[in-house]
């Protein structure tokens, strides 16, 4: 067994005890298979992986509107844990039951949903240059294609074939600073670069349009220039909307065209920040000190709501990560539309997020320091909480499975069916001579490039009723036993006594 072998089971298992004993964090488990037999004997697919339109997250912030929702998903019900883990890191995007990750030595991977095994990886490279360029920044998915961008002195958009990560088209004359993440809606596909935005045909690339604003005349009668943030743009209802350091600009999808318009007041000190969200109707954009939120068609302003931050559009809510107003951390908080009041919180008022995102049933923050966790949509009540081991970088979710991205890529399932050893064919390798070795084993998948991808030990879970410790999140709970964690000690121990 490798190093890297030990130190994964030992993590994983101590992780299993200790929320056997009712600590507050989901075990780790080997994930079912894509399909399952139901009572009357039909296949049933798990959403997770499921190639249809509902089912998947396209771009860093789940949509091309960047709403961080997630309608149509439940996510992992508790007991829940790491399914399997990718020894890189990176942002990534899912789709067709695959996670397309632009991983942190600049590669980029494709990454089988269900089990977390390699499926191709590939390098970009530019006619310019000798060497491959690294790629950068979050990817995008849509066409049965992955949208890249990568690091250098021209910087360019490739596309690449979810099948095989062949090169499909590239441009690479579109400047020398692109914002670093594609936005694919209606065709198109949107992209910053050197404060103009390009919009490319999706399926060969060939240039449609690019908008530059140009200067604008301040009451003080001067001529002032405002470029556009390299934050996404979003695009929903055939309408792109781009963000300036003083101006929100809506412009046709199609055309380019500038459609309206909203400005700060006071262009000393007001700017715009952050990327805007766009979804059933509306846009909301953080303008100076508030969020505001405006009719998509008109311009027209709906409502402001009392945060600086925004991070998720639901179709009833905005949801922002902002300072808490005690302590040095931050909370997560969920405003109501129409009227700006204050709805939503946590059940933990002293845990500190990162990221959030949101599906039907659930908000998912990313942890500040190490993992993920779960609350209640309806009341904020903790659901439950998994330590990855590393900073959350990026947290998305899709059907039943919640994806973390940080040094590794994790994905967290609720706990499923024992699955074996998985080898660099793909094949189930969990036999073992005595017919026992796959005894609390996930899979574990060695590619030839030295990249692993390791799933967790399988446990079967039991509700710690005992009090909470002074330590733990209230609200959660605890979905693991101690006897899991002893059958992956155990197999850890056999496995090694067999190596040695």
């Amino acid at each position: 067994m490798s190093e890297h072998e030990r130190r994964n089971v030992l993590r994983y298992a101590g992780l299993t005890l200790a929320a056997g004993v009712g600590a507050a964090t989901g075990t780790v488990a080997a994930q079912e298979t894509v399909t399952d037999e139901s009572a009357d004997g039909e296949s049933t697919t798990d959403e997770s992986v499921t190639a249809d339109g509902s089912s998947g997250w396209p771009s860093i912030r789940g949509d091309a509107g960047n709403t961080g929702f997630a309608p149509g998903s439940t996510g992992p019900k508790s007991p829940v844990g790491v399914a399997w883990e990718y020894d890189h890191g990176g942002t990534f995007a899912v789709g067709d039951g695959t996670v397309y990750l632009v991983a942190d030595d600049g590669q980029v991977r494709a990454i089988d949903a269900v089990d977390g095994s390699l499926q191709w990886e590939t390098e970009i490279t530019v006619a310019s240059r000798e060497e491959p360029v690294e790629a950068m920044g979050p990817p995008a998915v849509a066409h049965d294609t992955v949208y890249v961008t990568s690091k250098g002195d021209e910087p360019n958009l490739t596309a690449l074939d979810v099948a095989s990560g062949d090169v499909r088209w590239q441009e690479s004359d579109l400047g020398s600073e692109t914002n670093l993440s594609p936005t694919v809606a209606d065709e198109l596909v949107f992209l910053l670069a050197d404060k103009v935005l390009y919009a490319l045909d999706a399926h060969d690339g060939e240039r449609r349009w690019q908008f530059e604003p140009g200067t604008v005349t301040t009451d003080d009668g001067r001529e002032r220039g405002d470029y556009l943030q390299r934050d996404s743009v979003a695009v929903a209802g055939g309408t792109v909307f781009a963000l300036s350091n003083k101006r929100l600009i809506a412009l046709d999808a199609e055309t380019g065209d500038e459609r309206w318009t909203d400005g700060v007041e006071d262009w000393a000190s007001n700017t715009f920040s952050g990327r805007p969200i766009a979804a059933d109707g509306v846009v909301a954009a953080a303008k100076a000190d508030v969020v505001t939120i405006y009719d998509a068609e008109t311009g027209a302003e709906r409502s402001t709501i009392p945060t600086h931050s925004l991070d998720v559009l639901t179709d009833d809510r905005v949801y922002a990560v902002t300072d808490a107003e005690t302590g040095d951390r931050k909370t997560v908080t969920g405003y109501d539309s129409e009227t700006g009041d204050r709805v939503w919180q946590p059940s933990d008022g002293n845990g500190s997020y990162a990221s959030a995102v949101v599906d039907d049933d659930s908000v998912y923050v990313g942890l500040e320091e190490s993992g993920v966790a779960a609350f209640a949509r309806a009341d904020g009540s903790g659901k439950w909480r998994v330590d990855t081991g590393t900073e959350p970088q990026q947290v998305a979710v899709v059907g039943e499975t919640v994806y973390v991205g940080g040094d590794a890529l994790f994905a967290i399932r609720t706990e499923g069916e024992e699955q074996g050893d998985v080898g660099d064919d793909g094949e189930d390798e969990s036999a073992s001579d005595d017919g026992n070795e796959s005894a609390g084993a996930g899979n574990e998948s060695t590619n030839d490039t030295g990249n692993e991808s390791t799933a967790g030990s399988e446990n079967e879970s039991t509700n710690d009723t005992g009090n909470e410790s002074s330590d733990e999140t209230p609200g959660f709970t605890a979905g693991t036993s101690i006897a899991g964690g002893v059958l992956a000690l155990e197999w850890l121990r056999r496995r090694t006594g067999d190596d040695e």
